[in-house]
């Protein structure tokens, strides 16, 4: 069914430019006739969907059409014009500047598609059957713009009787450039002008000339279709109806979502627990970017077989991004056909008409240097999740790539699967091109990894920065331009329990210097956007060269997806109700707490060591009588001198047996809320009930309610186990209604 989607959508492209491909040299033009004044019409090649978060988005390409006209005189030099483009709806141009050549661009206009293998009437290496033969601007131009680098004078195909056509000297039979760079800002900053361009009247009935504008980049932040404004000098020379064009809208925004799906052993769970070793890495969440129309994932070149497309469909690009310098590219793999549709994928890629030619392929001046070719954008479409405030206990992990597959192999063949591949990253999330500290385009350096995630995909660990910050990033490399596509990647994590102390009360996996009593949990944050953004690199201007030169795409610094606490690691703790206790004049109460975290019925939960923090709910009573709400929490002997100045166990605060301030796995706590005049306890003439946090599973309350001296006993009873929102929540976060255990 996607082949057939794929091939449906590529019989549409063709219908849509049929009349660009047949206007060529030596084709049918039907209503010219030999002499007939010279007339050009502008048509958009196509109106393809630009991402509103790009900032390089490609236009479609410009084509002018002409017919008729004088017949020109052999060995005359042909009449040249400068012909100005104005983006309207655009603050600026963002195609990539080409160094050392005065603001000139990857913007090309080519004549008479050349290298398109069209069908011609041309017996020699003319028009479509012409090698591409770049013609670089002049920095000495002449008055009026005139370029003396690629002067072009009429000639004939192959002997007397032949069409005319353009030549590089008098009575050569080589063709002329027919590939010229645009310069851009001469018009205003969403201008690109191309100067010195030879128009040839076809003249002969039947025949065409063609001029195609392509490689026309353009930001589409907060924009909702894109026209070109045309315009000749001298108009005489190329005069052009239709001069304003559509070539351009804006579609919908691609969207991020997470999904929290924790898992250990194969088996989904609740969430994750502080105590709970989780040794390998185990699923705890999926993310998903989905692209906002058909072709919003983009690779980095077209699919391209022997044949360019024509007689396979074969995704080489994961091969063909190997390498930045065009070898693949150029020959093999090239994306170097005017108009070129390549199998229906010519609107699934970052990068635009592919020119290779000497001087057009030039190399910065930076740290690194970066040989990029005209047309070739750095790398293919890259999503990118940020996670923040990961805590430096924890290992975290992404899988290698999307899908279900448990590989990073080559993808392709004949299939449109959407897929994408984990690629290196600094720990910045630099992408910058030109920075030895990211990879930035100047290698397409896939991670493997032979580690596996809970869910059969391979897995790498992705290190925090010392803010507790880590970067993902993967590299589409393969898309369907009939569907929209949904590429989902998932997140592990591992972690061994802290040990316990007065810093990390809770045996957390640290965060800075532990968690006091009372911290939120550990949680991740991830924000999601198309990469690299507008944080790292400048958006609205032009793709210059230089010390820091601009990547190629880059998108704009607009959250995706932005979602918080998809990862919770609870702490494991046990809510107990004592729901009478009284130390008022004459009574007095003790509370025991045991640990049963080591018994044999517990399913293998590992033994824990904690406190109990107690929080009193009552009134107390004066000397004089007067009546005053109970005070604030009493808590437990491990909080050390932050809340107990000088613990006392079983006295001032909630320890284990025998002094020690934790109540361990197979121990029992108490404490005497009372005290004796020697050592009073912590909460004298109180008359209420008492909720206990265990920072341990598993906890089992008992309390007595005697006189003093515990002459005779007035009562005792268990404790109350509370489900507090799964028994996870300390005080404070309690939601709904209260749920007794038992």
């Amino acid at each position: 069914m996607a082949d057939f989607r794929r091939w449906i959508l590529a019989l549409a492209v063709i219908a849509l430019l049929a009349g660009a491909a047949s206007a060529q040299v030596g084709v049918s033009a039907a209503g010219a006739s030999a002499n007939s004044a010279l007339a050009c019409v502008a048509t958009a090649a196509g109106t393809p969907l630009l991402r509103p978060e790009g900032y390089t988005e490609l236009l479609g390409d410009v084509v002018i059409n002409c017919t008729g006209g004088p017949t020109p005189i052999v060995g005359s030099q042909i009449p040249t014009v400068n012909i100005v483009v104005q983006i309207q709806g655009a603050a600026a141009i963002t195609s990539r500047y080409l160094s050392g050549n005065g603001g000139t661009t990857e913007a090309l206009l080519l004549i008479d598609e050349p290298g398109s293998g069209l069908p011609s009437s041309a017996s020699g290496p003319y028009g479509p059957k012409a090698a591409q033969i770049g013609c670089q601007y002049s920095t000495t131009a002449t008055v009026n713009g005139q370029n003396p680098n690629c002067p072009a004078y009429v000639g004939l195909d192959t002997g007397v009787g032949g069409p005319a056509v353009a030549v590089n000297g008098i009575g050569s039979t080589v063709s002329a450039a027919n590939v010229f760079q645009g310069k851009l800002k001469d018009n205003g900053e969403n201008s690109v002008t191309f100067y010195s361009v030879p128009v040839l009247p076809p003249a002969t009935a039947g025949l065409s000339r063609v001029f195609r504008i392509t490689n026309i980049r353009v930001p589409a932040i907060n924009a909702q279709s894109f026209s070109v404004l045309l315009s000749a000098s001298p108009s005489t020379v190329l005069p052009i109806s239709q001069t304003t064009i559509t070539v351009g809208v804006v579609g919908p925004a691609m969207s991020a979502a997470v999904n929290s799906k924790p898992k250990i052993n194969g088996s989904t769970i609740a969430g994750f627990l502080q105590c709970n070793k989780v040794g390998s890495p185990s699923l705890a969440a999926t993310i998903s970017y989905t692209e906002g129309f058909a072709t919003g994932f983009k690779t980095r070149v077209v699919p391209g077989g022997s044949a360019n497309g024509t007689n396979s469909v074969v995704n080489a690009s994961y091969l063909a991004e190997q390498t930045n310098t065009g070898t693949g590219i150029g020959t093999s793999y090239a994306q170097n056909i005017p108009g070129g549709l390549y199998g229906g994928f010519a609107q699934n890629s970052e990068s635009g008409f592919i020119f290779s030619a000497s001087g057009f392929n030039t190399a910065n001046t930076g740290s690194t240097a970066v040989n990029q070719t005209t047309g070739l954008a750095d790398f293919g479409t890259r999503l990118e999740a940020i996670f923040y405030n990961v805590p430096s206990g924890l290992t975290l992990y992404v899988s290698t790539t999307s899908g279900t597959t448990t590989t990073s192999g080559t993808p392709g063949g004949t299939s449109a699967l959407p897929f994408a591949v984990l690629v290196n990253t600094s720990a910045g999330g630099d992408d910058n091109p030109d920075s030895s500290a990211g990879n930035g385009g100047t290698a397409f350096a896939p991670v493997t990894s032979s580690t596996a995630g809970n869910d059969g995909l391979f897995a790498t660990v992705i290190s925090p920065n010392s803010s507790g910050t880590a970067y993902a990033e993967w590299e589409v490399v393969n898309s369907d331009p009939v569907t929209i596509d949904t590429l989902v990647f998932s997140v592990y994590i591992a972690y061994t329990p802290s040990a316990v102390s007065s810093s990390n009360p809770y045996g957390l996996p640290v965060i800075g210097n532990g968690l006091p009593p009372g911290a939120p949990t550990p949680t991740i944050q991830m924000l999601m956007s198309p990469y690299p953004n507008s944080t790292d690199f400048s958006v609205t201007d032009g793709s210059s060269f230089g010390t820091s030169p601009q990547p190629v795409p880059r998108f704009s610094g607009a959250v995706e997806g932005n979602q918080s606490g998809w990862l919770t690691i609870s702490l494991c703790q046990t809510t107990l109700l004592y729901p009478y206790v009284s130390t008022l004049p004459g009574l007095d109460t003790g509370i025991a707490v045991a640990n049963t975290t080591m018994d044999p019925f517990n399913g293998g939960t590992v033994a824990q060591t904690g406190s109990c923090t107690l929080y009193p709910y009552g009134v107390t009573q004066g000397a004089t009588g007067t009546v005053a709400y109970a005070g604030g929490p009493i808590y437990g002997c491990d909080a050390g001198a932050a809340h107990v100045a000088t613990p006392l166990p079983g006295v001032n605060c909630f320890g284990g047996p025998l002094g020690t301030n934790y109540i361990s796995a197979g121990q029992v706590g108490t404490i005497d809320l009372l005290g004796s005049t020697a050592t009073p306890g912590p909460l004298p003439n109180f008359n209420g009930y008492i909720f206990a946090i265990c920072n341990f599973q598993y906890a089992h309350g008992y309390a007595a309610v005697t006189d003093q001296g515990i002459h005779y006993i007035f009562s005792s009873y268990l404790a109350l186990e509370v489900n507090s929102n799964a028994g996870t929540q300390r005080p404070g976060a309690l939601a709904g209604v209260e749920n007794l255990i038992h």
